[in-house]
């Protein structure tokens, strides 16, 4: 059973590798397999859905991409009569799940940050696929999921970190504390950027931008006023906040809006890390890790509107998201792994035990038996590296509502490199240009999102 958890690690770790490597060449038919691979499997089916519908939209496929995002939104959220509810399984806890095996042994539960890029990607392939009344639904689900998580899941994050996120294993918490500590200040670089991991200033925008077009003003400003909180700094979102409070929906008569959102390369692929356990000097734990990995550096990214060139603003960070959601579940994943060294050492113990009471030639085999059972288990373990690897590392935003409408040669420039974008706008239009860096040419895709 060991061997299989450890060619399941290797071959999830093997795959996800070359699912981005093949996705940067423009070979999306191997990504699309390695997925569908990973959807058919029992405990990593969600995950495989979310990159199914991910490497989809990357490759142009908005239908599949739409069901793979619908599916995975309604297997995350159970739809009560009442209120929907958000599943997150042991992602937050410190559930002493697979104590014996590993945490490859757990299904895996989408965490905050992929619900909401899950529901961000759902609502643009429907607007790809031109259903903007449904992205309108799944922009008001975004708004009730991403308050959910900030009341339910961040006050579970606050009741762990007063209680210092133990449980009951008082004997291991000078292990867990030097642990959890430093990682801790491994990670402390690579989130930085970033209060939690469940807000996502993008998604508050792109419901406000619907909204607004929409005609549903008053809904969003809410929605304008929550980017420019969570996402202090962006120039964007920081104009629609102060639209939301002193100004008028726009285009204006005669006009025409575009919004941008520009994506940029993959976020960083977990690996896994052995420590070695000073309680238990023959023993160590198997965690998750960026290796080598620090704060994302931003790219110098410009768009040409109406007046002239314009730099875009980083958005989301996702880089810091994915990093910041590990350093949340390490208290739980660190428990759980200094507990299976307690029972490996227990194995050791009762085996020394019985090895004297029998004595002997019988007495060596218990003894040597206890052994080989903590041999395979210790060796064979590894730290569960799962994530959704296909994600960008982060995603800049740019809004020109005040365009003159006709034929443009949208010019993107990246790094100092410029390229054209063929684009259309006609008078009272809001439209979505949403472009993909991630290998190659860029990606681009267009969305009419209204007309005034």
């Amino acid at each position: 059973m060991p061997c299989l958890f450890l060619v399941g690690c290797l071959s999830y770790d093997r795959g996800a590798a070359n699912a981005v490597a093949a996705i940067g060449r423009g070979d999306a038919a191997s990504a699309l397999k390695w997925s569908a691979d990973l959807a058919d499997s029992s405990r990593s089916s969600r995950l495989g859905v979310v990159e199914t519908g991910r490497i989809s939209m990357l490759a142009g496929s908005n239908t599949l991409a739409e069901a793979c995002f619908r599916k995975a939104i309604d297997a995350a959220i159970d739809h009560k009569e009442k209120d929907p509810v958000i599943k997150l399984g042991d992602a937050a806890g410190t559930a002493m799940a697979a104590t014996v095996t590993d945490d490859w042994s757990m299904t895996y539960y989408l965490s905050p940050y992929e619900i909401n890029l899950a529901l961000e990607y759902g609502i643009l392939a429907q607007l790809f696929n031109g259903r903007r009344e449904d992205a309108l639904v799944d922009a008001r689900l975004a708004i009730y999921v991403q308050d959910k998580l900030g009341a339910e899941y961040g006050a579970d994050l606050k009741k762990r970190e007063d209680t210092g996120g133990k449980g009951d294993a008082q004997k291991t918490k000078g292990e867990v504390d030097r642990i959890v500590g430093e990682q801790g200040q491994a990670l402390n670089e690579m989130i930085a950027a970033t209060r939690n991991s469940w807000e996502n200033p993008v998604l508050w925008w792109l419901t406000g931008v619907l909204l607004e077009a929409d005609g549903e003003w008053d809904s969003a400003c809410q929605s304008y006023r929550r980017a420019g909180t969570t996402g202090a700094g962006n120039p964007f979102f920081e104009t629609d906040m102060r639209r939301a409070d002193t100004g008028t929906p726009g285009p204006a008569a005669g006009r025409s809006k575009l919004v941008v959102i520009f994506e940029d390369g993959f976020v960083p692929r977990r690996a896994a890390l052995k420590i070695p356990l000073r309680l238990y000097a023959t023993m160590s734990i198997d965690i998750p890790t960026y290796s080598n990995v620090g704060a994302y550096a931003p790219r110098t990214i410009s768009f040409t509107g109406s007046k002239g060139s314009s730099p875009a603003a980083l958005g989301l960070n996702v880089r810091s998201l994915a990093g910041r959601d590990l350093s949340e579940a390490m208290p739980g994943i660190v428990t759980r792994n200094v507990t299976r060294a307690a029972v490996n050492v227990g194995i050791e113990v009762g085996g020394r035990a019985g090895a004297r009471a029998v004595g002997g030639d019988w007495g060596w085999a218990v003894w040597l038996g206890a052994e080989l059972v903590n041999l395979c288990m210790v060796a064979f373990r590894d730290a569960d590296t799962r994530s959704w690897a296909t994600l960008p590392e982060a995603q800049y935003v740019w809004c020109d509502g005040d365009m003159e409408p006709g034929d443009y040669q949208f010019d993107v420039t990246v790094d100092g490199a410029s390229s054209t974008i063929p684009l259309s706008l006609a008078a009272g239009e809001t439209k979505l240009l949403w472009i993909s860096s991630c290998g190659g040419a860029l990606r681009h895709q267009y969305a009419i999102i209204g007309r005034r």
